[in-house]
């Protein structure tokens, strides 16, 4: 039951850190995580948790390394190879004596094989948080491809670099033969046992399809168990695991693929589920680092045996020597690399920031800190502390730096080509209500190709013109709720009718992006339109509650869808009078845009089905609008594609954007009975 309520626990903190992100994107997912995981520490007893080191490089680091060796571009990495094996060896081994040296002059308690030894786990940077940080920062193509080979390889390095240190701590010996044999045994092993495995896995997955004795569990099986046994075997025989699992990991993602059902159903499956299980492992590492962090400080804040200022000065001076070490070799290499090529070195000094701030550390560095005998963890508990500590600020400073360093994403021509298929699609289907007598499910069609523009246009937009949208958006609901307040004071609408667009007022609300607009004004215009509604129901005695009762008084009237539209097309010309007037104060374009988009809904009044379509959101059984839709905006990825107006990556990506939505529509559990019901209840 333990193990349940942790991983129960554990589940929420993951949603709660997911969930405060989208609501506060400024501050990153991995330190809310963080913070969440130090807020579990404190809950936990010191004696009733440690890491295991093997369990957890084998169950988290194992998997996500093997997952990214599947998706990364390795023959890309192989064009880098010089500067990623100078990053993987040298630069590891020279941080850690560098780093180890510097330990030892400040605490000249500690052993100098131990304070080597926290230089060697300090010295891998962390794959995953060097991922955490890529999906918030833009890295140049060359740059990402260095560093996750760097992180895909350096931990075997720095594993072993660690070992020797602590040999030499425990026996007082050190062998830089034998610490370069078991280097190389380990290297060397690890390649065999990923080859093997590998090929094992795929003769299983050959076999089993031979024999036709496999479905799409047994695949998603077989590839979810071979990073695990990988790793197993490798530790088992004393050889790198990481090596093993990123060797597996390319060979089962350069396997020939038989396209056939199965084989595009396996790989949909595992697509999602590789997905949501490394949302779950990457969450995991960060949260297990806050912990830790928690349990290693801890002690050091509750007792005065050592100087806090020299704890923290330590820290803060390991960390500017791990960043100094790296920039240094880093340069270096380049200055080597840029007199032969007869470059400016100037050019790269940027490339050289990036590669050096990106080197961050994470829970890797922890967890092999604590492969110390628990009788040297308990006597050097400052070793613990320095290496979280480290591993803390250079996560930090990574955050803060490469914001500065890293490039602003620009809407590329693709996108741009993609507004204009969607909006070819558009016409298309607009063309064909001239031949369709049921209207309103090719309207909805419509409507949907619409709304896919608008969230595209608006996604390729800075930060300010998707506030400014935002804000007019609040705007719009501002001046439909007045209005509705005083249209219903007049007489103008009655009460079936304001109900109804009181749940289009909700809906509105619903659709304004919280990330990008006022937060003080969007919450003021919900509490007010709730208090009036409150208002609303205490002066007429409940009467809006009270009509649920009553199927009569449900039912809408002629004379309400008139009110209804009425409203609407009053609201609409003071909507587009005050956006006028802000065209000297917000984007021209924008103000057309949004001008046009409620011109567009206006029209739609014409149609028969106003209320249900515009105002409702009723979504109408309008299946085979929709692959008509598919069908067309496939047809334009193949001729803007043919046209070398989009480039042919980018057009597989469309397809499969397009396979994918044709799929979910075509589910049966497609949600069409409100307005299935709306029709019978108009039929009788």
């Amino acid at each position: 039951m333990d193990l349940l309520f942790y991983l129960l626990v554990f589940l929420l903190v993951l949603i709660v850190s997911s969930t405060t992100n989208k609501l506060l994107p400024f501050i990153p997912m991995p330190l809310i995580q963080i913070l969440l995981g130090v807020g579990i520490g404190l809950f936990l007893p010191n004696n009733q948790y440690h890491l295991d080191t093997e369990l957890f490089l084998s169950l988290v680091i194992g998997p996500l390394l093997f997952r990214e060796a599947q998706e990364s571009d390795i023959t890309s990495i192989l064009k880098h190879w010089r500067i990623v094996l100078f990053l993987i060896f040298p630069v590891i081994f020279i941080s850690a004596l560098s780093i180890g040296g510097m330990a030892h002059i400040l605490w000249a308690s500690l052993p100098l094989a131990a304070c080597v030894a926290v230089g060697a786990a300090l010295g891998p940077t962390d794959l995953v948080a060097f991922a955490s940080l890529s999906e918030r920062f833009s890295f140049p193509k060359r740059i990402s491809n260095i560093l996750k080979g760097e992180g895909l390889l350096n931990d075997a390095s720095g594993l072993v670099a660690f070992r020797m240190a602590l040999i030499a701590w425990t026996t007082g010996t050190f062998s830089l033969t034998q610490a370069g044999s078991s280097l190389a045994i380990s290297i060397v092993g690890g390649f065999v046992v990923g080859f093997l495995t590998a090929m094992v896995n795929r003769f299983l997955h050959t076999f089993l399809l031979s024999v036709r004795a496999t479905d799409i569990a047994s695949e998603l099986l077989l590839e979810l168990s071979l990073p695990l046994l990988t790793f197993f075997i490798a530790e088992e025989i004393h050889v790198s695991g990481i090596i093993a699992v990123v060797v597996a990991g390319i060979l089962k993602a350069s396997r020939f693929k038989k396209i056939n059902l199965l084989e595009a159903q396996v790989d949909t499956v595992t697509e999602t589920v590789w997905h949501t299980v490394t949302f779950m492992l990457n969450g995991s590492v960060f949260v297990i680092l806050g912990m830790e962090l928690e349990l290693i400080a801890e002690p050091f804040l509750k007792i005065s045996f050592y100087n806090t200022l020299l704890l923290f000065l330590s820290i803060f001076l390991l960390t500017i020597l791990l960043f100094a070490i790296r920039f240094l070799m880093i340069y270096g290499f380049y200055a080597v690399r840029i007199k032969k090529l007869q470059k400016s070195l100037h050019n790269y000094v940027k490339d050289m920031l990036l590669l050096t701030f990106s080197g961050v550390k994470g829970t890797v560095s922890i967890a092999t800190i604590l492969l110390i005998p628990s009788n040297l963890e308990q006597e050097y508990p400052l070793l613990l502390f320095l290496v979280a500590g480290v591993t803390l600020l250079s996560f930090l400073t990574g955050l803060l730096v490469l914001p500065y360093l890293s490039e602003e994403e620009k809407p590329s021509s693709d996108k741009l080509m993609h507004i204009a298929i969607l909006n070819a699609v558009a016409v298309e289907l607009e063309k064909d209500l001239e031949n369709t007598k049921n209207k309103v499910p090719l309207y909805a069609a419509i409507d949907n190709y619409h709304g896919r523009i608008e969230n595209l246009i608006l996604s390729l937009e800075n930060k300010e013109i998707q506030e400014d949208w935002e804000a007019l958006k609040l705007l719009i609901l501002s001046i439909e709720s007045d209005a509705l307040e005083q249209a219903y004071e007049e007489g103008k609408i009655g009460e079936r009718g304001y109900r109804v667009y009181q749940r289009y007022l909700k809906n509105i609300e619903r659709g304004i992006n919280r990330n990008f607009a006022s937060r003080l004004t969007y919450y003021f215009l919900v509490s007010l339109r709730i208090l009036r509604f409150l208002i609303h129901e205490l002066l007429t005695f409940g009467k809006t509650l009270r009509s649920w009762k009553g199927k009569e008084l449900q039912r809408l009237q002629a004379i309400d869808y008139d009110q209804i539209a009425e409203l609407y097309l009053a609201n609409t010309e003071i909507i587009i009078e005050s956006l006028e007037n802000l065209k000297g104060i917000y984007k021209s374009s924008l103000i057309s845009f949004m001008q046009e988009s409620r011109l567009r809904e206006t029209s739609h009044i014409t149609s028969g089905a106003f209320v249900e379509r515009v105002i409702n959101r009723i979504k109408p059984n309008n299946i085979d609008e929709m692959l008509r839709g598919y069908y067309l905006e496939r047809k334009c990825i193949f001729e803007f594609e043919a046209k070398k107006l989009i480039s042919a990556q980018y057009a597989k990506k469309l397809r499969q954007n397009v396979n994918n939505l044709e799929s979910y529509s075509l589910k049966e559990s497609a949600n069409t009975l409100p307005y299935d019901m709306l029709e019978l209840v108009r039929r009788n």
